[in-house]
């Protein structure tokens, strides 16, 4: 796991005056692990494929505070499940989410993010967050027979 990442994390518990413990560490480790955009539930999975076994409310709060300190973002595609992505050094993005696959492919526009600040600047308008998804078909799921992949969710 990056160290700095790592310190983030131990300075943001410390700070909340919780204790830093075995258990958090290995569900920071597990999210860190991850690739893609995952749930609570996916990273109690990865933490319990170690020998420790760690309770899903302890990797849920875990993974609130990975969120608190800017390590993760929680992201909501329309099947309303919470995820988690990496947020910490990583560049602002947008998601094409397929409504057939679930897949969330991640792309970033500079045409998009100069259209945005000029929208800002022209109302006097100051973002805290933002969120841009296109819902659709991925082209695995829009080339398959039918337009899309009955069965896969």
């Amino acid at each position: 796991m990056p160290v700095h990442e790592r310190q983030v994390f131990d300075d943001f518990i410390r700070a909340e005056g919780l204790k830093e413990t075995v258990q958090r560490a290995l569900v920071l480790d597990a999210f860190l692990s991850a690739d893609e955009h995952v749930s609570a539930e996916d990273v109690y999975h990865l933490v319990n494929q170690q020998t420790r076994r760690v309770g899903f409310v302890t990797v849920y709060r875990t993974m609130k505070l990975i969120a608190g300190c800017g390590l993760a973002r929680e992201v909501t595609f329309d099947d309303g499940i919470v995820r988690f992505e990496h947020a910490y050094g990583r560049q602002h993005h947008h998601h094409l989410i397929c409504t057939n696959c679930k897949q969330a492919i991640e792309f970033t526009s500079r045409p998009m993010d100069e259209a945005e600040n000029a929208i800002l600047e022209t109302h006097g308008f100051e973002a805290r967050y933002h969120r841009y998804e296109i819902f659709g078909l991925c082209h695995e799921c829009r080339d398959a027979p039918g337009g899309e992949q009955p069965g896969r969710t």
